[in-house]
């Protein structure tokens, strides 16, 4: 895999195609963390080509929260280029970024209506890899409704990457709601997206194109 290629124009007509590197945010799904397998996968490709950088941070279970901590680290990257990838509630969260930002973001099983999905978790949860208890509640569920786009305006930059066997989530919402967006449909499978490291050079592709 190489690093981005940017055409830049000129007057007279000559242009130059300029080699960049993107800047990886990769965001967790709920009661997930940094060391999911998705995330390490992503970690590790970065790793072994030595290509592009890595923003990777355990998000707070606050949705406000986690978008601060996200937003902030956005904000010291000044004119670097960057892209999302993003896992379930992770790809809500990619979504209303890519959006926010005119950036390209990869949604690998995306909570769609994550406010919704989410209100059978209010109350007590575990975190999988780290075993810390949390408390998630109606606060969060409406912290969710106000990142919640109830229609994409640029869908041209985002990829979606969904299986039918998803049993989490509903996986033709996705399919529906991301209608303009690039698109890998993929029979059986799970929600974890067990192979996804398949799916690695898509993602890079997509986000350096």
């Amino acid at each position: 895999m190489m690093a981005g290629l940017q055409r830049v124009g000129y007057p007279n007509g000559l242009f130059l195609i300029i080699e960049f590197f993107v800047h990886i945010i990769y965001l967790h799904g709920f009661c997930s963390s940094v060391d999911s397998f998705k995330a390490q996968l992503v970690k590790s490709y970065i790793e072994r080509n030595n290509v592009h950088t890595l923003f990777l941070k355990d998000l707070p279970p606050s949705p406000a929260q986690a978008m601060s901590l996200v937003e902030a680290h956005i904000a010291s990257l000044d004119d670097q280029y960057w892209g999302v990838v993003g896992s379930s509630l992770g790809g809500f969260y990619a979504t209303y970024l890519s959006q926010k930002y005119a950036k390209k973001a990869v949604l690998i099983n995306p909570a769609v209506d994550a406010h919704l999905i989410l209100e059978k978790a209010l109350g007590k949860n575990t975190n999988y890899h780290t075993g810390e208890s949390f408390d998630f509640t109606l606060t969060h569920l409406q912290e969710l409704q106000q990142l919640h786009l109830p229609k994409l305006q640029q869908a041209q930059n985002l990829l979606l990457l969904t299986k039918v066997g998803d049993e989490v989530l509903d996986f033709q919402k996705g399919v529906d709601y991301y209608q303009g967006s690039e698109q890998v449909v993929l029979e059986g499978g799970d929600h974890g997206f067990a192979d996804y490291e398949n799916y690695l050079e898509k993602t890079f592709d997509f986000l350096t194109s």
